[in-house]
């Protein structure tokens, strides 16, 4: 039996595949604004450049989205400035419903996890997700991360 690979491409020209994803009732009330995300994708001034964004492809078919960042370089007030150097965040969203509780998410998580262990120096990955949200939760948790209780923010430990 093969399994069908889930691979990151890097983001090129999908912003309306991306908007339309973001636009969704499901997505959207665990991201909020669509316009603050859009806005951060184009990055027209380059106040962005630290994030990393990929289209999440199943087989051939784009079903999501996923973006990473150097926490250290984020504009200040958000609630990880006070991580340690090597610290990134992680967004992520399954955006073609067909594709949902299918185990995906879990699969994006350790893709994008695997991806920054290859290209950067990462010492610990966070996560923001909402805490209504527990189907995020718990495919961090199945992954490995745990909440801090200090900062509500989900981390894994890379040196474990």
């Amino acid at each position: 039996m093969s399994v069908t690979c889930l691979t990151l491409r890097p983001l090129t020209n999908e912003i309306e595949l991306v908007d339309r994803w973001l636009r969704k009732e499901y997505i959207k009330k665990w991201l909020g604004s669509t316009e603050d995300w859009l806005t951060e994708i184009r990055n027209e001034t380059g106040e962005f450049d630290y994030i990393r964004h990929f289209i999440v492809v199943y087989g051939n078919q784009p079903i999501g989205f996923c973006q990473y960042y150097a926490c250290e370089k984020t504009i200040k007030g958000y609630p990880w400035e006070h991580e340690p150097a090597g610290t990134f965040g992680i967004d992520y969203f399954i955006g073609e419903e067909t594709y949902l509780k299918k185990g995906l998410g879990n699969r994006l998580i350790k893709s994008l996890v695997n991806h920054i262990l290859s290209h950067e120096q990462a010492g610990r990955i966070i996560a923001d997700p909402v805490p209504e949200n527990q189907v995020s939760i718990a495919v961090l948790e199945k992954n490995g991360f745990k909440l801090d209780d200090g900062t509500g923010l989900y981390f894994k430990d890379l040196s474990e």
